[in-house]
Order: structure tokens, then sequence, then C-alpha cells
């Protein structure tokens, strides 16, 4: 009868390590996410803050999106501007505002360009 037993607890162990069962980790299923990297990171804070200043100072003429047409001419969205171009309108609306935020609303206006150039500057 030991024979027997020790067959088949034998039999068992080698089922389990075959099968890598034995010291197999638990998996998670599902996708996995990277972080997000501090530049990434860094881009959302700054549009966040872009989008903020530019419905509080000019999404009144303009709308949040920058799709409204003014008498001065096509949508904001709709006027391809390049990055610098959008840069410099921005310097000579938000002149009192620091660095940051005239790059943070520089950056949002950029993302609504419908013929935008994808070359956005990094922050």
């Amino acid at each position: 009868m030991t024979t027997t037993k020790n067959g088949l607890v034998w039999f068992v162990m080698a089922g389990l390590g075959l099968t890598g069962a034995r010291f197999a980790p638990a998996r998670v299923s599902g996708p996995t996410t990277s972080p997000q990297t501090a530049e990434e990171q860094e881009r959302e804070r700054l549009m966040t803050k872009g989008k903020g200043i530019f419905v509080e100072k000019c999404a009144k003429c303009h709308n949040e999106r920058g799709d409204k047409a003014l008498s001065s001419g096509s949508p904001l969205n709709e006027r391809g501007l390049t990055p610098d171009a959008i840069a410099r309108a921005v310097k000579g609306r938000l002149g009192s505002g620091t660095e940051e935020e005239r790059r943070a609303v520089t950056l949002y206006i950029a993302s609504l360009m419908k013929d935008a150039d994808k070359s956005v500057p990094k922050p």
C-alpha cells in the first residue's frame, strides 16, 4: 500500500510541476496601462490650466472650443494658426499673465485647431 500511495503522491507532484501550477504567480486579467511620463503629466496639467484661463477670459467671444464665428472673421479653431502665431496673439492678449499661463493657453488653443500642424510645442 505504501508503494501505491508513494506513486500517487509522486504522480500528483510531477503533474503540478509540469504544468507550472505549483509556483505560478497569480495573474491579473485585463488591459494594463502604462503610467504617464512626467512630460505627459506636465502637458496634461498645462492643458487643464490653459482651458480654464481660455474659458474665463476668451470663451465669451470664441466659445469654449473656439468654434464661434466672429464679425472679424472665421472661428478661431478654423484659422489653422501655427503654434508661433498663437503664442504671439496670446502674448498680446494676456500680457499681464505669467509665462506659464501664456504657454498653457497657447497649448490649449493649438489643440483646438482643425487644420493644426500637430507639432504643438512641448511644455
